[in-house]
């Protein structure tokens, strides 16, 4: 009980991170967009690919925690002999099923899910601000500013490409299902 306990502490923590980190950008943002100079709208697209990549961080902690809470419920479950704590059942429903490929928080089996489409808002806000910024920004560029859009470009691309590979495989998903399940300790 403890260990679940533990998992679910940490479950919530990640999730006020989350949460708090998303606030702390968009302050960050807003910030940068308030003061419009060319360095701090340079600075825009670059906090968006940093704000996303952050999310999903945090996210992965969340589903770390998730992932063990559920076998550890499992194995209270199995000694109890029924099903009485059902806690990562019903995340499965309410939130995203922890199982499905996803990217960040989007899973495309599930896209009219709440969590789905929350990631999506966030998204599209974190395009807009960002496009708004380049718009602002560009013409104070000149002939760098195609440099620069290559650049934010490549950055997020390679940004979304890893997180889309990593979430999408479920890397951490597999090795941490097969160390939990596996009974031998590992030396």
């Amino acid at each position: 009980m403890d260990q679940l306990r533990r998992m679910r502490e940490m479950q919530y923590a990640y999730h006020k991170k989350f949460f708090h980190g998303l606030y702390f950008f968009l302050v960050l943002v807003i910030g940068c967009l308030l003061w419009d100079s060319p360095v701090s709208l340079a600075l825009v697209p670059l906090l968006v690919i940093t704000a996303g990549t952050q999310s999903c961080f945090y996210l992965h902690f969340v589903d770390f925690a998730r992932i063990h809470a559920r076998f550890v419920e499992g194995r209270l479950n199995k000694a109890l002999g029924k099903g009485t704590l059902v806690g990562s059942e019903i995340e499965d429903l309410y939130f995203y099923p922890i199982d499905a490929p996803k990217v960040g928080g989007f899973v495309p089996s599930t896209p009219l899910r709440f969590f789905s489409f929350f990631t999506f808002h966030w998204v599209v806000l974190w395009l807009g601000l960002a496009a708004f910024a380049l718009w602002r920004l560009l013409p104070m560029m000149g002939p760098c500013g195609k440099h620069y859009l290559i650049l934010i470009a490549l950055w997020g691309g390679l940004n979304l490409a890893y997180l889309a590979w990593f979430f999408g495989y479920r890397q951490s998903h597999r090795l941490m299902g097969s160390a939990l399940h596996t009974d031998s300790p590992k030396g």
